[in-house]
């Protein structure tokens, strides 16, 4: 399977909520509730300040890569793929290239989405702290 990455341009936008939506609806309704307009406006802030890249498969767009350079690290703020296209190794591949990149990445992921959790455990990511709703994880032992 032969994807490509690509830099998220303005005309993405729309692209990327759809994304998240298809990705996160079932775990942040099961939080929270979705609200649609507060959803799309955090989105959309959010899109202003972190690095987007577009996930393609056969030039269709199948997910994004969003990360922030920080400091001493990489921030691994989403990697998202749509339903139909999970667990195929596309991510794992996206991750274990980013991992050869960077010294250190970290991660804030959800308590209640058990696969994403496994997969980071897989690629040697550990919960380093938790809130009450997710918990931060790093490829950094120690």
């Amino acid at each position: 399977m032969i994807f490509s990455l690509r830099k998220a341009t303005e005309n993405d936008l729309d692209l990327t909520y759809k994304i998240k939506k298809n990705a996160l609806y079932e775990y942040l309704e099961m939080l929270w509730g979705w609200n649609e307009q507060a959803q799309d406006e955090f989105h959309r802030e959010h899109y202003k300040k972190a690095h987007f890249q577009i996930i393609e498969l056969q030039e269709k767009a199948i997910g994004y890569l969003e990360t922030e350079n920080r400091i001493d690290h990489i921030f691994l703020s989403n990697i998202m793929i749509l339903k139909e296209f999970q667990e195929k190794g596309i991510g794992k591949i996206i991750l274990e290239d980013l991992i050869k990149q960077h010294s250190e990445i970290r991660l804030e992921v959800l308590k209640v989405n058990k696969r994403a959790i496994q997969f980071y455990q897989n690629l040697g990511f550990e919960i380093k702290d938790e809130n009450e709703d997710s918990y931060q994880m790093s490829n950094i032992i120690a």
